[in-house]
């Protein structure tokens, strides 16, 4: 019986895909969404990627998992190769100005970016793209 259990388990080892542990630089970039026309210098500011620093993510692909990003917005952690979608929680880091309101549904519901771990990669950069309130009032 233990070579039986040694034998299925060494096929099975082999068969499933290892995690890798990999280093992943989270950014972040925004529409402006303010009442007045933005001026260019507004423009600019809102699409330079920002580090994503002490936020919590929901990574959902072939495992599901939650990280939290570092001071510099890094997160370390053992992934099968595959595309994960990145969600965010109900915790909203008041440093960032984005437009993510936690208590919006559709914003707990959208995925906000695809991290695809490929084998043999173990550091990736993501920038996730945050689009204006729909939950908010409406723009002039």
């Amino acid at each position: 019986m233990k070579k039986i259990f040694t034998y299925f388990f060494l096929i099975f080892s082999f068969a499933l895909p290892a995690q890798t542990k990999v280093k992943v630089h989270v950014t972040y970039t925004g529409n402006y969404c303010g009442g007045a026309r933005p001026t260019p210098e507004m423009e600019e500011i809102a699409k330079t990627p920002k580090n994503f620093h002490d936020v919590h993510i929901i990574l959902n692909g072939k495992i599901h998992c939650k990280a939290k990003t570092d001071s510099l917005g890094y997160f370390t952690l053992p992934l099968k190769p595959g595309k994960y979608k990145i969600y965010l929680t109900k915790f909203k880091n008041e440093a960032h100005y984005t437009d993510y309101d936690p208590s919006c549904p559709q914003m707990l519901k959208a995925s906000y970016g695809d991290l695809i771990i490929e084998k043999g990669n173990t550091e990736y950069e993501i920038n996730l793209h945050f689009g204006c309130n729909p939950c908010g009032p409406p723009k002039p």
